[in-house]
């Protein structure tokens, strides 16, 4: 099994076990989809969530700790997703002139922490994140290509804190 195949089923477990806790933030009305691939992993009418999970990532001190696979240690100023993501959030609401709201949501070390997208001025609140191209093995066995967001932790927030 290749490590994407882990990471990928580990993730999927994450989300069924996840729901209740975020049917506590979001409403009891928050679906889990479906989809293999869905691009977000809840949605309601007024908002979708994706969730990563990161077991390697920890909350000390106010500081995200990380521990890479071949034991480095770490603190983190900014945490990704892939940028595919924000594209299809961003084209979802310009498509259907909606105005439904994009959460990024990282259980770190069974902890929640949320970023809601935005897309303040032209180019987006560029200080609240940057767009970066990575070259790397993201668990087939060799390297790909592929823009990920960084959110700057400073943004990053504590779901207990969230305001709907």
């Amino acid at each position: 099994m290749t490590q994407f195949d882990k990471d990928y089923k580990h993730g999927k477990e994450s989300e069924i076990i996840s729901l209740p806790d975020l049917r506590k933030v979001f409403g009891t009305d928050l679906i889990l989809d479906d989809e293999m691939f869905a691009h977000f992993d809840y949605f309601k009418d007024d908002l979708m969530c994706e969730l990563k999970t990161r077991d390697d990532i920890k909350f000390i001190d106010g500081e995200f700790h990380y521990t890479t696979r071949k034991g480095y240690k770490m603190i983190l100023d900014s945490i990704y997703f892939d940028a595919v993501k924000m594209r299809f959030a961003f084209q979802h609401n310009k498509k259907n002139k909606d105005k439904k709201r994009f959460f990024i949501i990282w259980k770190c070390n069974n902890e929640y922490f949320y970023w809601e997208m935005n897309w303040k001025g032209e180019k987006g609140n560029r200080e609240e994140y940057f767009v970066e191209e990575q070259n790397a093995d993201f668990g087939h066995g060799y390297k790909q290509v592929r823009d990920v967001i960084n959110v700057r932790v400073e943004y990053i927030k504590p779901l207990s804190s969230i305001s709907l």
